[in-house]
């Protein structure tokens, strides 16, 4: 029997197609999640940040100084 020319493992250009295709909405889906865990990260650290705070005005408000004091304190 003969065989047919050309590669045996070449493929319908369709196909080929279509994996461009469902790489493409991978990549999308990836980017969508990467922004996603980015906006996670912010909201996160913006949290850190107001408990940063209140812990700073608490203990200020436990040192019993006034503001004056405790802002030569941090600033010397």
């Amino acid at each position: 029997m003969a065989r047919p020319k050309g590669s045996k493992n070449k493929q319908p250009v369709n196909s080929i197609d279509e994996r461009i295709e469902t790489v493409s909405a991978e990549i999308d889906r990836l980017q969508a999640a990467l922004k996603e865990k980015k906006d996670e990260i912010k909201a996160l650290k913006s949290e850190q940040r107001e408990e940063m705070h209140k812990k700073i005005i608490k203990a200020a408000d436990e040192s019993g100084k006034s503001l004056e004091e405790i802002l030569a304190l941090i600033r010397s």
